[in-house]
């Protein structure tokens, strides 16, 4: 009996090897799958902010809940799927290893952050029965929302590690980037795809209590600094990653535009309020990508530009909040004593973007040159037999 059920193990694992490496469309489906988790994430967490502003707590198995956590669950799925079939492999130089159980350093940071977006939404629904109960539901810094944020933002970045190496990078021989549409293939749409729900979570932490309820952009003084703290990094390193000018107006463009159809289509099924959109950065974007195209990678050049990026975000966000609430930002003078420490903060973001990409790439380099050289080694072993 043991020998049967050793064997349908057996055979069940190498299944699930096969299947998480397929390729389809130049990516193994558990890239795939890292993708479709952002995009069932984001889509729950604007039904969620539209469920909460409309009819408040309600229980925790809501659908849009089961939609996020549908989500996680996939990542959850995928990760360990990856981590049990890379262990029955010889020892991987270029994997991170941990005893006899070895796997790609994307797949154990996505498997922390997806333990973490756990540990949040156990907490939170504690949280809610006993503690959470302000104006109807709790904003998206209350202690577990926070949590659940932070483990997503870990999930999307191992998913991205997680990619890369399955993604050919166009390069150029003047060293600058290839416009966005230049050989644009699949696995670095999927790759651009993660951005975008990275971009999307950044946003939703940055507005805070702003994406959930009807206060929306009232108050320019702080939202706009939490915005520069890591959303110009993001940009600059989806820039650098995949060498493409306009990655970084794509990536905030398509979370805006999934926003505004997932708005109005739950309008259209009856549910009367809808989240904010993401921040109104795509001028900043836009500029952002003009620049890289013409300066390429250096740093220095992030120094000057940044004052630039950051008083173009102020201008449109004002204007976009004053679509929205014809009452933006007042008293004003709040928001302008913040704008030189917002200029700080967003240059200091767009460096400490390009440093970050230079960082993922190095890892990447050593990855690929550790495995190299085992491959040089096991040949010159298997030539002196």
């Amino acid at each position: 009996m043991s020998t049967m059920v050793s064997s349908m193990w057996v055979e069940v694992v190498n299944w699930g090897e096969g299947f998480l490496a397929r390729r389809v469309w130049g990516l193994s489906l558990a890239a795939w799958g890292f993708v479709a988790t952002g995009w069932l994430a984001f889509t729950g967490l604007l039904w969620d902010g539209a469920w909460h502003a409309s009819w408040g707590r309600d229980s925790f198995f809501i659908p849009p809940h089961d939609l996020m956590y549908g989500g996680i669950a996939l990542a959850t799925a995928i990760s360990i799927g990856i981590i049990v079939t890379a262990s029955r492999r010889p020892r991987d130089p270029g994997m991170i290893h941990f005893g006899k159980v070895q796997a790609p350093l994307g797949i154990w940071i996505a498997l922390i952050g997806v333990t973490i977006m756990y540990s949040g939404a156990a907490y939170d629904d504690w949280w809610h029965r006993n503690v959470g109960h302000v104006e109807g539901d709790i904003v998206l810094w209350s202690p577990p929302h926070f949590i659940g944020m932070c483990g997503a933002l870990l999930a999307l970045a191992g998913g991205v590690l997680f990619i890369l190496p399955q993604v050919h990078t166009p390069k150029t021989r003047d060293g600058k980037p290839v416009l966005f549409w230049q050989k644009l293939d699949m696995p670095n749409l999927g790759v651009l795809m993660l951005f975008c729900w990275f971009a999307s979570q950044i946003a939703g932490m940055s507005l805070d209590r702003w994406l959930i309820y009807d206060k929306l952009r009232f108050d320019g003084s702080i939202y706009p600094i939490l915005a520069m703290l890591f959303g110009p990094a993001l940009l600059v390193v989806a820039q650098r990653v995949t060498n493409r000018a306009g990655a970084a107006t794509f990536v905030v463009v398509v979370p805006f535009l999934w926003s505004a159809i997932v708005g109005m289509t739950l309008q259209g099924f009856g549910v009367p309020k809808m989240a904010s959109l993401p921040i109104m950065a795509i001028p900043s974007a836009l500029l952002l990508d003009t620049a890289f195209a013409r300066f390429g990678m250096g740093k220095r050049w992030l120094l000057f530009f940044g004052p630039v990026f950051v008083l173009t975000f102020y201008a449109f966000e004002f204007l976009w909040a004053w679509y929205l609430t014809r009452y933006p930002w007042w008293p004003i003078e709040k928001t302008l004593v913040m704008v030189p420490l917002g200029i700080a903060v967003g240059t200091t973001s767009l460096v400490l973007g390009a440093w970050v990409a230079e960082g993922v790439e190095r890892i990447l380099m050593r990855e690929e040159a550790q495995r190299v050289r085992a491959r040089m080694k096991s040949s010159a072993a298997r030539a002196a037999e």
